[in-house]
């Protein structure tokens, strides 16, 4: 009987501790700093959100949208996979940006499980986005503006990820990175080699074909943190890179341009998270050297 008990209680125990893990939301900040954040942007504050995949934190959100707001942001940037293919909620997803939306302005960008659902339910989809005044980007460009300065937004989109590699099989590692160079240099063409640019895009493993003169700081997700999380290592799996990934979370910096990359929220085809919390990212912009 005793022998029982001790089963019992460390099966129970494992239990809370994998639910924590998959629904107890972390907050990690970052300070990006550099002599292109205009004057006036000093202290402006983006918070990430990403790859919520349908899942409820709290009802009708709750957790999700509290933790966020105490992070008091400038705006909101959400890099992809707000909906799941394998368990679809439409309202989950809804009632996560709407709240979101009532917290500070929000830049979207899709992921590939967006891509994955229904095109036409995907169309009412985004509409529906814009019209609670969602910024979707789907390879286009904003501009948030302070005073007499600015920053530019461009979000670059599954679908031209998907198409740079249509033409060689679309598998998870080869592509065609001359397909998103000619985006990028086409959303930033107007934009000046002294201006800041914030670029937001799902899939974090072509951040070689991302790296270009004119963007400076960009957000990413898709990885989940390499799911499982031992020490010393950026997690097991992730997709589009494989066992043991090496970009799954935190800052990268390739040449001009540096790369954050969120841990995300929910899970998809793996079903639980270990040692990786779902995470809310917040990068404060200084400017300086």
């Amino acid at each position: 009987m005793i022998k029982i008990i001790i089963v019992f209680s460390v099966l129970l125990a494992l239990a809370l501790f994998v639910y924590w893990n998959n629904k107890s939301l972390v907050v990690t900040e970052y300070q990006y700093q550099s002599e292109q954040v205009p004057k006036q942007f000093e202290g402006f504050r983006i918070t990430q959100i990403s790859d919520l995949q349908s899942e409820y934190f709290g009802q009708h959100q709750k957790k999700l949208l509290t933790k966020t707001a105490e992070t008091n942001p400038d705006i909101i940037v959400f890099t992809g996979d707000l909906l799941d293919r394998n368990h679809t909620s439409y309202e989950a997803s809804l009632e996560a940006i709407k709240g979101l939306a009532k917290i500070a302005p929000v830049y979207y960008v899709n992921g590939n499980h967006e891509l994955a659902l229904p095109e036409q339910r995907m169309k009412e989809f985004y509409d529906e986005l814009r019209q609670m005044g969602v910024n979707v980007l789907f390879d286009e460009t904003a501009v948030v503006t302070l005073g007499v300065h600015q920053i530019h937004l461009i979000g670059i989109s599954e679908y031209t990820l998907y198409a740079s590699k249509e033409s060689i099989g679309r598998t998870a590692t080869a592509y065609d990175p001359s397909v998103i160079n000619d985006v990028i240099d086409r959303l930033t063409e107007s934009i000046g080699e002294e201006e800041f640019v914030v670029m937001l895009t799902h899939e974090p493993q072509f951040f070689d074909a991302y790296t270009n003169d004119k963007v400076d700081l960009i957000f990413a997700g898709h990885a989940h943190g390499g799911q499982i999380r031992l020490p010393f290592t950026e997690g097991l799996f992730a997709p589009g890179q494989g066992t043991l990934p090496k970009l799954t979370s935190g800052v990268h910096k390739k040449s001009h341009t540096t790369m954050v990359i969120s841990r995300g929220l929910g899970n998809s085809v793996f079903p639980f998270r270990f040692m990786n919390r779902p995470e809310i990212v917040v990068v404060d912009l200084k400017r300086g050297l």
